[in-house]
């Protein structure tokens, strides 16, 4: 007998916690379940920024040459959301199928994308920062920024000869950036290039023409510099 009591008394009080809890989780909301991040943890004004390309120039328009290269890239921010980068790459170009039927039809091959090196320099506005809580538990720091500036792209222009040249471009571009530490950072880049002066050959003609460039790229980033403190 004495141990049915005790029993019993047991689940009574194991009943009456769990419905204190439950009653103290219906009072609290969302935003008081998950911890809430109300200011910027990583800061980029008056930072300098380093960018490793794995990979970059990923051409996404380019129906007879694929790029795959790499690159360097060096930034700085006045503000928290303008600034300045520079780019260099240099590019592998791999010929599609399109390339090699018309280079077996013609025995010339538009060169109009066969480009192997990239400089630019853009100006830079990032207005979005965000965070995104993953399973509540963590909290994933972005900011996607827009892009605009010139570069130089050099390029091999005629199959026959086996020259280079080098064209101006105008570029703009839209960029996310992930957050993984103060000093570490994931950058995708969507640009497009916009290319001048170019020549074009093909079937023993050659004109000037304006070229589209759309290409992608992937980096790594370092950031450098104490920077600027948030007030």
């Amino acid at each position: 007998m004495k141990k049915s009591t005790v029993f019993l008394a047991l689940l009574a009080a194991l009943g009456s916690a769990g419905t204190a809890v439950a009653a103290e989780e219906e009072g609290r909301t969302l935003r008081d379940r998950i911890k809430s991040v109300t200011s910027r943890l990583y800061l980029k004004s008056g930072r300098l920024e380093l960018t490793v390309f794995p990979m970059t120039s990923l051409s996404l328009n380019d129906a007879f040459y694929q790029k795959l290269g790499g690159g360097l890239g060096v930034g700085y921010y006045f503000t928290e959301s303008l600034g300045v980068q520079l780019l260099a790459t240099y590019s592998l170009n791999l010929e599609t199928s399109n390339a090699s039927y018309y280079g077996r039809k013609d025995e010339y091959i538009p060169f109009a994308g066969k480009r192997s090196i990239l400089v630019g320099a853009d100006f830079v506005w990032a207005p979005l920062y965000g965070k995104v809580n993953l399973a509540s538990e963590y909290v994933m720091h972005f900011d996607t920024y827009l892009m605009g500036g010139i570069g130089l792209l050099g390029a091999e222009q005629t199959s026959e000869a086996g020259s280079s040249s080098f064209g101006f471009a105008a570029s703009v571009g839209l960029g996310l950036r992930f957050f993984f530490t103060r000093m570490i950072a994931l950058k995708l880049e969507l640009k497009d290039y916009l290319v001048f002066n170019d020549t074009v050959s093909f079937r023993n003609q050659e004109r000037g023409d304006v070229q589209q460039q759309l290409l992608f790229n992937l980096g790594l980033c370092l950031f450098l510099l104490e920077g600027d403190v948030e007030e």
